[in-house]
């Protein structure tokens, strides 16, 4: 047994729900059927992903790859040992090493600038790492959270078609009660058997598409489908207001994936300004001459001259990079708040038609529907007539089943767009 799946978020607008009468809401709730393993909900479906998701892997990976090239980074050039033995003769002649001399020298770069800034990088390309992986996060939530809206629009699709269909049989059984008695027609009975026929493979054509969709839900975590699915299309988050859809664009990780790139060419070009200047050299040494049996120090510093500007082209295209992510970020945003404005408008519309269909339509429809089969009953109205009502109240239901659905997946796309806790439901 299914139970309804209440969200911690206030409906969109609760007016929607006046006048929905019990038969039209109960095709908008998960259907009963049989227990599975599991049952899962939306924050369910998106955690596993989340967690399970292969596409997360390698990004994980890059990350703690990153953690050992800033450590590697953060290492100073080696040092230099250099151990000579000469003989001061010169003749060949070593007589025993007595006339040759030893020496041992040892150099270091003071290179500390450098250092910093191979870690600087090291450290910004890292959290580019982090970026991806939080955007990723959000594509994966987003593309669960539609399949699963999916999965309980279909499941809703499904309530109804099966529904109709006993609807079908039993005007079946009246028509052909009514037929043997002579008081309508033979073909109403060949129609009423056609549309229970159409009915019925509508019923199994929608356990098929339940079954793929499932398929598609459970790959997302690399799961099974042995679990059934538990919410409420009819339960409507508050959506985003226009204006804070786009307030709340440059704190996404696709606008900061630019300025994290922004600061790893920042980080790029500290490290070509700090390799320009060549680091200043130390040489240290002890030398022994065998003959004196003499030990002597030396010390020196080599200073670098010129060299400042060998990075000055490099510099310049990392400049040039480092303005065209900036010329990206503001045309990502302009697209982004053309497509929150797109969005807000699209919400606004299909709210209005579920408005419309609970409070106008569906009311009519319904009452249209009983007046007439009760009219047909009486020999009042033709089948035709009758089954027509009965199809236009099966298309409204199913409208409002789709625009319930659209809203869904319209928040989505609107969370998915403004970094929203989509991977926090």
């Amino acid at each position: 047994m299914l139970i309804k799946f209440v969200t911690t978020r206030k409906p969109i607008n609760s007016r929607l729900l006046i006048g929905l009468n019990l038969v039209v809401a109960s095709l908008l709730l998960a259907p009963q059927g049989a227990s599975a393993s599991e049952v899962v909900s939306l924050k369910t479906a998106i955690s596993k992903t989340i967690q399970n998701h292969p596409d997360l892997t390698p990004l994980i990976y890059l990350q703690q790859a990153n953690h050992g090239l800033i450590q590697q980074a953060g290492v100073a050039s080696p040092v230099t040992l250099d151990v000579s033995v000469e003989d001061a003769l010169g003749t060949g002649d070593y007589q025993g090493f007595s006339n040759s001399q030893t020496r041992l020298s040892i150099a270091w770069l003071l290179d500390g600038e450098q250092v910093d800034a191979r870690v600087n990088l090291a450290k910004q390309q890292g959290l580019i790492y982090a970026v991806e992986k939080e955007a990723k996060a959000l594509d994966l939530a987003a593309e669960t959270a539609n399949l699963f809206i999916t999965l309980l629009e279909q499941q809703a699709q499904l309530k109804l078609a099966t529904l109709a269909e006993k609807q079908a049989q039993k005007a079946l059984f009246e028509i052909t009660k009514r037929v043997e008695a002579g008081r309508v027609n033979s073909i109403d009975k060949y129609r009423a058997k056609a549309d229970l026929a159409k009915q019925t493979l509508v019923v199994e054509d929608l356990y098929f598409e339940i079954e793929a969709t499932k398929s598609q839900l459970a790959a997302q975590w690399q799961g099974t489908t042995e679990f059934d699915v538990t919410g409420d299309l009819t339960q409507l988050p508050n959506a985003l207001s226009l204006e804070d859809a786009k307030a709340q664009l440059k704190n996404t990780p696709r606008f900061s994936l630019f300025a994290s790139k922004q600061r790893v060419i920042s980080s790029e070009i500290a490290l070509s300004k700090a390799e320009s200047i060549p680091a200043w050299q130390i040489n240290t040494g002890i030398t022994r001459d065998q003959a004196l049996n003499d030990v002597s120090l030396s010390a020196g510093v080599s200073i670098p001259l010129g060299g400042a500007s060998r990075s000055e082209g490099k510099i310049a295209s990392l400049n040039a990079s480092k303005q065209q992510q900036a010329a990206e970020a503001k045309a990502w945003l302009a697209r982004a708040q053309t497509q929150a404005l797109l969005l807000n408008h699209k919400l606004t519309h299909n709210t209005h038609i579920a408005n419309a269909l609970v409070k106008e339509s569906l009311p009519a429809l319904e009452t249209a529907s009983k007046q007439a089969e009760l009219a047909y009953q009486q020999g009042r109205y033709r089948y035709t007539d009758w089954f027509a009502v009965k199809q236009e109240l099966i298309q409204a239901q199913l409208e409002l089943i789709q625009a319930y659905a659209n809203i869904q997946r319209l928040n989505v796309e609107l969370e998915r767009l403004t970094g929203a806790s989509l991977t926090t439901k």
